[in-house]
Parts: structure tokens; C-alpha cells; sequence
């Protein structure tokens, strides 16, 4: 089941483009539509904390990419379409949605992370962070949506207006959406930080399937629960699972301002690296701390500086490092000739690792990929 639903983050989860039957001049893929959604969920939750409520953001992660996993099989049947499908059919939706769980599920991974992914999926009973994700996913299509408004104002002035309704509906109730639309600075944050799926991973390499920094971050997330799950099924993990996902959400947001400078151009004289560092600070405050208040600053600064200090950090690593193998491998698999060093170099490495998750992974998950049917669908 790993092997299945990584397969179909790189490939369908990144190949598959949103608004597709829409003009547009952003091409925005359904992973990072995820990761998107995905931080500006963290941010709703850090304000409704403000209103000093209590959110479980390590449930919201979770339900979020766990609710992904239908779209890479069903491809992405908008949610206007299936408001007219439901019209007809109420039940029939749902009905397609538990054959794709269940097409899922028929492959084998371990009982224990398999009931879990199934208990959060079908979690209808944490109301406040149901409704953050609801106000988060509807945000994010405002986004895209606004972006490509601006030329095909025309074609967009349906589901704009659409959108719209919907975010007027939700912060009526939900305190932290109200907070949000009615802040400017909020908003540049939030847009500086969409950048992320404009800049690309391997980008001194041709690919067969590119992949945004944006959409990593979702693999090294969802790689980070997996290695967490069976880490401490067997010998029992003394981490935090939201601090490993938060971690692995967050560490790459600076490449939004600075872009991705390689380790050997970073090496390449000395201190040039200790220069970059605080280049990157400075940048930072300019283009995404000065539109956030001081607190959340504050708490999200260390994820984004200084990600690899902390006890979560050889976990995150190793999913880090773990996401590039795959990444390369499926490069591999599709003739990219350029990528086999690329993968052996990274599979050595990843060999090192003395994990029993990681072991678990190169045993049932990395070998998979050479022999699963490349035409996953129900």
C-alpha cells in the first residue's frame, strides 16, 4: 500500500494539474494544492489558539493528506461538479470515494498503519479542525483561483463567485478565516509563501516528472508519518508525530525567497555558507515575518531556520533523503538515464540508516516500484 500511494504522489500527484479544463497561467498540481492547504490550515489553527482554543493540528495534517489519497486515484472531480452529482444522487459519491479506500487498502502494509490512516479518514467528530480544513481547502482554490482571474476574468467568474459564497459562509462561524480575509499582511504571507510551487527540485536535471518544492514537502511529510508509525510500532519512538510532520511541513518554506542554492556552490569558498545563513534570515524578515504577528514568528522561525537541531531531526532527515530516492527512482523506472547514479548514490546512503522503519522501507516499498503495474486505477 506505501509503494501504491508514493507511486501515485510522483506521478498522478504531480502530473495532475488543477483548473484543467480552465485557461490558466499557473499551472498548480494536485500535491501542492495539498501542501498549500496544508500550511494555511497550521495558520488558522495558530489563530483560533490565539482566541485560546485548543486544535489538534497533528489530526488536521493527517486528514488532509489522508483525504488526498481518493483524488490521485479519481483524478480531480471539483467540488461544483460533484455538488451537481450529489443533486442526482446523494450517496453515489460516497459510494466511488469508499471503492477507492478500499482499492487502496487491498494492498498490504501493516494492520496498525493501515486502521490508523482508516480511523482518521472517517473521523467525523473534531468539529473545530473539520471546519479549518473545510475554510483551508476553499482558501487555497481562491487562491489559484484569484491568480488566474486577473486574465480570464470571464471564465472565472462562476467559480470565483463560488468561492467566495463559500469563504462569506465559513467565517461566519470560524474566527480565524474572519481574521484572515480581513488581514492584508496575512494575505502577502500566505501568497510569498505559494512561490514554494513555482520552484522546482532537480533543476539542474531533465525530468520526466518535475516536482515542485511544495509537493516534496507533502512526500517528506506523509514519509515522516509512515517512518514514525512503524518506528514506534516496533521499538517504540520517543517523538512527537506532530513535531516530526510540523518539522517536515516547515523546513523548506526559506527556499520561497532565497530559491535552492546546492550544498557544493554553498561550499565552494569559505564562509559562503555562514554569509547565506544570514542572507536567509534577513530575506525572511523582509518577505514573510514582517506580515505575521510576533508570536507566531516566533514559533515557526526555528522550523524554518534551523530545522536539523533538534531531537525529530536524523527522523525528518532520513524521510528527507528517503522522498530524493524515490523521487530518483521513478525518474529511473521512466528512462531518465541521468537519474541512475543519482539513485544508487542516494540508495548507498539511505543503507546506512539504522532504522527499523527505514529497513522496513528499502525491504517493501523501494524494490516495489520495479514490480507494480505502472496503470493504478479502479
Amino acid at each position: 500500500m506505501i509503494w501504491t500511494l508514493l507511486k501515485l504522489m510522483l506521478t498522478s500527484g504531480i502530473s495532475m494539474k488543477r483548473w484543467n479544463n480552465f485557461p490558466r497561467i499557473e499551472d498548480i498540481s494536485h500535491l501542492d494544492n495539498v501542501w498549500f492547504t496544508l500550511h494555511v490550515a497550521m495558520f488558522l489553527s495558530f489563530l483560533e489558539e490565539q482566541n485560546w482554543k485548543t486544535v489538534d493540528k497533528e489530526f488536521i495534517i493527517k486528514k488532509i493528506i489522508f483525504n488526498s489519497i481518493k483524488i490521485l486515484v479519481l483524478s480531480d472531480i471539483n467540488s461544483w461538479t460533484r455538488n451537481y452529482i450529489e443533486k442526482v444522487n446523494k450517496d453515489i459519491f460516497n459510494k466511488l470515494e469508499q471503492k477507492v479506500y478500499d482499492y487502496i487498502f487491498s494492498f498490504d502494509a501493516p494492520d496498525y498503519l493501515k486502521n490508523d490512516i482508516i480511523e482518521t479518514i472517517h473521523n467525523t467528530d473534531k468539529t473545530l479542525e473539520l471546519s479549518i480544513i473545510e475554510a483551508s481547502k476553499r482558501y487555497a482554490w481562491y487562491k489559484e483561483c484569484l491568480v488566474n482571474r486577473e486574465v480570464f476574468a470571464d471564465m472565472y467568474e462562476v467559480p470565483y463567485k463560488e468561492i467566495m459564497w463559500q469563504l462569506d459562509e465559513k467565517r461566519k462561524d470560524l474566527k480565524s478565516l474572519d481574521m484572515l480575509l480581513k488581514n492584508p499582511n496575512y494575505e502577502k504571507y500566505l501568497s510569498n509563501i505559494r512561490k514554494l510551487s513555482h520552484s522546482l527540485r532537480w533543476n539542474q536535471q531533465k525530468r520526466m516528472f518535475p516536482i515542485s518544492v511544495m509537493a516534496h514537502l507533502v512526500l517528506i511529510t506523509f514519509l515522516s508519518y509512515v517512518l514514525w508509525t512503524i518506528e514506534n510500532h516496533k521499538n517504540w519512538a520517543n517523538l512527537s508525530l506532530f513535531e516530526l510532520m510540523f518539522k517536515a511541513l516547515y523546513h523548506d518554506i526559506p527556499e520561497a525567497i532565497t530559491w535552492d542554492i546546492i550544498t557544493p556552490t554553498k561550499k565552494a569558498i569559505i564562509w559562503f555558507e555562514e554569509i547565506l545563513e544570514e542572507v536567509e534570515k534577513d530575506m525572511l524578515e523582509d518577505y514573510l515575518f514582517y506580515y505575521v504577528w510576533d508570536e507566531y514568528e516566533a514559533y515557526v522561525k526555528p522550523y524554518m531556520l534551523t530545522p536539523w537541531t533538534w531531537n525529530e531531526w536524523p527522523f525528518v532527515k532520513s524521510a528527507d533523503i528517503i522522498s530524493a530516492l524515490f523521487e530518483a527512482k521513478i525518474e529511473v523506472n521512466y528512462g531518465s538515464t541521468n537519474f541512475i547514479e543519482i539513485y544508487r548514490n542516494i540508495k548507498r546512503k539511505v543503507n546506512t540508516f539504522e532504522y527499523a522503519s527505514v529497513e522496513y522501507v528499502l525491504k517493501h516499498v523501494v524494490d516495489s516500484f520495479d514490480n507494480c503495474d505502472d496503470d493504478l486505477h479502479l
